[in-house]
């Protein structure tokens, strides 16, 4: 597992990334002219590099990072409440603000031990990454746009889209998980799977309902055992 995780570190944390990190601090310590400043931010950028690291590598069961994530933050909120209350020294900052950040640490914890407990991980990296769900959500975009005009085929989305057939499954996996698209029968004569666009589903106001709700459920997860 040592070895895993210093293969996963040295791909990551490639020379150039590193100088970018080093010029970064550089550049707030000339801001700021605080060294306690850039010596925190160091510890988050360490911190958020580290546990990035973790999740990364395959040898690393990462609800245990999600146990260490949520304790971290946990402890680290309830010292910083505790300075805040019971010392002269405090920051004067709000009380509410670290105590908060504890229950987002308790909530981390909690979400780990349901993912234990249904033997999911919620905590595992993403099969695709940034830029190829950008080209998702971009053909997603050319199929709705498409299937405004009516039902159509893979076939059918495919050739008026520009796009391979492949790339429409993907554009209409991601529609269909929330039901804004929608497989419809054929017709007595042609039993091809055609799909259809849910209107009332589509635009800002939909999207945030969709969306809000998702955040929500995903929120209670933890606390629904």
């Amino acid at each position: 597992m040592d070895a895993s995780i210093g293969r996963t570190a040295r791909e990551q944390l490639t020379g150039r990334y590193v100088l970018s990190l080093v010029a970064f601090l550089a550049l707030v310590y000339g801001v700021t002219q605080d060294i306690e400043t850039v010596f925190a931010i160091t510890l988050g950028l360490a911190f958020v590099e580290t546990i990035s690291i973790l999740r990364d590598t395959p040898t690393v069961d990462s609800r245990w990072v999600g146990v260490g994530l949520g304790a971290f933050i946990t402890i680290a909120s309830l010292a910083w409440f505790a300075w805040e209350l019971t010392t002269a020294a405090g920051t004067g900052g709000p009380v509410w603000f670290p105590a908060l950040t504890a229950l987002i640490g308790v909530w981390f914890i909690f979400d780990a031990r349901a993912d234990f407990a249904d033997g999911t991980d919620s905590y595992a990296p993403d099969d695709m990454d940034a830029s190829e769900m950008m080209l998702v959500l971009n053909h997603g975009h050319l199929v709705v746009e498409e299937l405004r005009q009516g039902p159509k085929t893979v076939p059918e989305l495919a050739d008026a889209c520009d796009l391979t057939e492949s790339r429409v499954r993907e554009a209409l996996d991601v529609a269909t998980d929330d039901g804004m698209v929608y497989p419809v029968d054929g017709g007595p004569i042609d039993d091809v799977e055609r799909y259809a666009l849910d209107e009332s589903k589509v635009g800002g106001v939909a999207f945030v309902r969709s969306n809000g709700k998702r955040i929500l459920r995903r929120i209670a997860r933890p606390f629904r055992r």
